[in-house]
C-alpha cells in the first residue's frame, strides 16, 4: 500500500513538462496511434477526441478520428466505423458534443461528405450536416453562437463562392451574412476569434479584399476587413498558429523569420492594433517546421510547440513554455522531448491543456522523453480551469424585467480569462419573449463567479412557460467548457395568474384577520401603517391555495389601521 502511495505521489507532482505515467495508451510496439496526430480536443469529462492521418489506435481500427478515455485507452462507445479517408487536420467539439471534422478527406463512413463532417456524440456521422467546400478545409473555430469560421484552399461552400474563408451556420449552410467579398487571395491557414465576435485569420495571402495584408488580417463579424487592424508589411512567410489573449494581444506562430519589418523567429505577439508587440521575443532556434501550435494558459504563460530544438539559448525539443514575456519557462522541463527515429522528422503537431492543467500533445513521434508513446502522450502540468454555468436550469417570472444566470471558473484562477454566453430560442422567441443577448463573461485573477443578465419582456398573451436556451463558447485565457456548457432557462408566464386583492377584514379574538385572494405558489408580503407614509411588515406568506389569511395581533392598539400587499 505504501508503494503504491508514493508512486502516484511521484506522479502527480513530478517535474512540469514530464511524460506523465497515469496515460497510457497501450503497451509494446502498436501501442498509442499508428501514424500523425493532427488536433486533439478536450471533453468535459476529460475525454479526448484525436483526429489525424493514423489508422490504428493499438491495433482498433480508427481511420482519422478517435476517441480516448481520461487514461489513454481507447473508447469504445464512440464509434465511427470507418471514419474518414483522408486526414482530419483540425476538429473541434460543440457544446452539445458533436464533434466538427475538417481536413482532406472525401468520405466518412463511406458517405460523401467533402472536406467538412460533423459527428454526433457517439461518434457517428451526423447526416443533417452537409456543406460542400469545392477544396480542403484545413482552418477551423468554433462561436459562441455554434457557427462554425473555417479557412482552407476552397473558393466556393455549397455552390455559393466563398475564397478561402466561410462561416456556416450551426446547420452547415453558408452563413449569408458574413460575406467577405473576394476575400483574401491565397489559402487561410489558422483562425481564432476574438470576444467581440471578430476574427483574426493567418495563411499565405497577401491581400484581403483588394487591401494589402501580408499573411495576417482581421475581419470584423461580417467578413469585411478591419481596417483597423493593420500588422503593416505582415510576415514574410506563412502564419499557421493563433491565438487570442484575455487582454486582447494576439499570439501568431509559423515559419516566418520577420513580421512587421522586425526579426521574429517563427512567434511574434501584436498588439490589439496589429502592431507588434515589440517586449515579445521568445528568439527560437534552429528551427525546421517553425512553430505549429499556440496555447495560452491561464497564469498567462504560453506552450508552443512544432519544429524546432533551441529557444532562447534553452535546449527544448519541439515543445516550449514561455513566460508572459517571451522567456523560456525553466520551471517545464520535457527532458529530450519526442522523437521519431531516422527518417522520419519528429514533431509537434497540436497540443491541449486540460482542465487540471496537464498538457496533451500529439504530432509525429514514437518516444516522448525516451519513452515509447506512439504519436501522442500527456505532460505534467498545473495551469488549467475549466468555466461553466453554475446550474444547467432557471427560472424566472415574466414580469421581473430580467433574468440572472450565474457562471463559475473552476481549477487554477490565477490570470484572466473569458467566454461568451449566447441565447437562442427554446420555446420563447427573442424579440417577442426575451432579448437576445450575447455577453462577454471576463474573469479577472482571483475571480469565480459572473452573472449574465437576459431581459425578459412581459406580454398579456397566455403562452405557457416559455424557455431559452444559453450556450458558452469561444474560451480564451487556457481554460476549456465545463460539464454545464449549455442551460435552460424557464419564464413563468403571470398572464392568467389571479390578482392580489383583499377579501375581508375583521376582528378576532382581539387582533385583526385579514384574509387574501391572490396566486398561489407566490410570496406575499403583507404591510400595516397608520399614517400611509411609514409602513411594518407582517410578514411574507406563500399560500399553497388561492385564499389565504394574515393575522394582525397589533391592530386593536391603534385607532386607525391601513394595509397593503403585494408580490415581491
Amino acid at each position: 500500500m505504501l508503494l503504491g502511495l508514493l508512486l502516484f505521489h511521484c506522479s502527480a507532482f513530478g517535474q512540469s513538462g514530464s511524460v506523465d505515467a497515469t496515460f497510457d495508451p497501450g503497451g509494446g510496439q502498436n501501442s498509442g496511434f499508428d501514424s500523425d496526430v493532427f488536433s486533439i480536443a478536450v471533453q468535459p469529462d476529460g475525454k479526448l477526441v484525436v483526429g489525424g492521418i493514423f489508422t490504428k489506435f493499438d491495433r482498433t481500427s480508427r481511420n482519422s478520428v478517435a476517441r480516448l478515455n481520461v487514461d489513454g485507452s481507447l473508447d469504445t462507445g464512440f464509434n465511427p466505423g470507418t471514419g474518414a479517408n483522408n486526414l482530419v487536420e483540425i476538429l473541434a467539439q460543440q457544446p452539445d458534443g458533436k464533434v466538427v471534422l475538417c481536413g482532406r478527406f472525401s468520405t466518412f463512413n463511406g458517405v460523401n461528405r467533402p472536406y467538412v463532417a460533423r459527428l454526433n456524440s457517439d461518434g457517428s456521422l451526423d447526416t443533417s450536416y452537409t456543406p460542400t467546400p469545392d477544396a480542403i478545409v484545413i482552418a477551423l473555430a468554433l462561436q459562441g453562437d455554434g457557427k462554425a469560421v473555417i479557412g482552407g484552399l476552397f473558393g466556393s461552400i455549397s455552390g455559393v463562392p466563398r475564397n478561402y474563408v466561410a462561416r456556416l451556420n450551426s446547420d452547415g449552410s453558408v452563413d449569408a451574412s458574413f460575406n467577405p467579398g473576394p476575400g483574401p487571395n491565397l489559402p487561410v491557414h489558422t483562425i481564432a476569434i476574438q470576444p467581440d465576435g471578430k476574427m483574426v485569420i493567418g495563411g499565405q495571402f497577401t491581400s484581403v479584399n483588394g487591401s494589402s495584408r501580408v499573411r495576417i488580417a482581421r475581419l470584423n463579424p461580417d467578413g469585411a476587413l478591419d481596417t483597423g487592424f493593420d500588422p503593416g508589411p505582415g510576415a514574410d512567410l506563412t502564419v499557421v498558429a493563433s491565438a487570442v489573449q484575455p487582454d486582447g494581444k494576439i499570439l501568431v506562430g509559423g515559419d516566418f523569420t520577420n513580421i512587421i519589418s522586425a526579426t521574429r523567429y517563427y512567434v511574434a505577439r501584436l498588439n490589439t492594433n496589429g502592431s507588434l508587440d515589440t517586449g515579445f521575443d521568445a528568439n527560437i532556434a534552429l528551427a525546421f517546421g517553425g512553430v505549429l501550435s499556440l496555447q495560452p494558459q491561464v497564469d498567462g504563460k504560453i506552450v508552443v510547440a512544432g519544429e524546432f530544438d533551441t529557444v532562447g539559448g534553452v535546449p527544448r525539443k519541439n515543445i516550449v513554455r514561455l513566460n508572459s514575456g517571451g522567456t523560456v519557462d525553466t520551471t517545464f522541463d520535457p527532458g529530450a522531448g519526442p522523437s521519431a527515429g531516422s527518417p522520419q522528422l519528429d514533431r509537434i503537431r497540436g497540443a491541449a491543456i486540460q482542465p487540471d492543467g496537464r498538457i496533451v500533445v500529439g504530432g509525429g513521434f514514437t518516444t516522448f522523453d525516451g519513452i515509447k508513446l506512439n504519436y501522442i502522450a500527456r505532460l505534467l502540468g498545473d495551469q488549467g480551469g475549466a468555466v461553466e454555468f453554475t446550474s444547467s436550469v432557471s427560472t424566472v417570472d415574466e414580469s421581473a424585467g430580467v433574468a440572472r444566470i450565474d457562471v463559475r471558473r473552476t481549477g487554477n484562477t490565477a490570470g484572466a480569462v473569458s467566454v461568451n454566453c449566447v441565447t437562442f430560442d427554446g420555446t420563447a422567441v427573442a424579440g417577442a419573449d426575451y432579448g437576445s443577448t450575447n455577453a462577454l463573461v471576463y474573469f479577472n485573477a482571483g475571480e469565480i463567479s459572473k452573472p449574465v443578465f437576459v431581459p425578459v419582456l412581459w406580454d398579456s398573451q397566455a403562452e405557457g412557460n416559455e424557455t431559452v436556451r444559453l450556450s458558452l463558447g469561444n474560451p480564451i485565457g487556457g481554460v476549456i467548457l465545463g460539464a454545464q456548457r449549455t442551460a435552460t432557462l424557464t419564464i413563468l408566464d403571470n398572464t392568467n395568474l389571479q390578482s392580489l386583492r383583499f377579501t375581508t377584514i375583521v376582528p378576532t379574538n382581539n387582533q385583526m384577520r385579514l384574509i387574501l385572494s391572490g396566486p398561489a405558489g407566490r410570496a406575499c408580503v403583507l404591510q400595516a401603517s397608520t399614517n400611509l407614509s411609514a409602513w411594518t411588515s407582517l410578514g411574507t406568506n406563500t399560500p399553497a391555495a388561492s385564499t389565504f389569511e394574515f393575522l394582525d395581533a397589533a391592530a386593536p392598539g391603534f385607532s386607525r389601521r391601513f394595509y397593503r400587499a403585494f408580490n415581491p
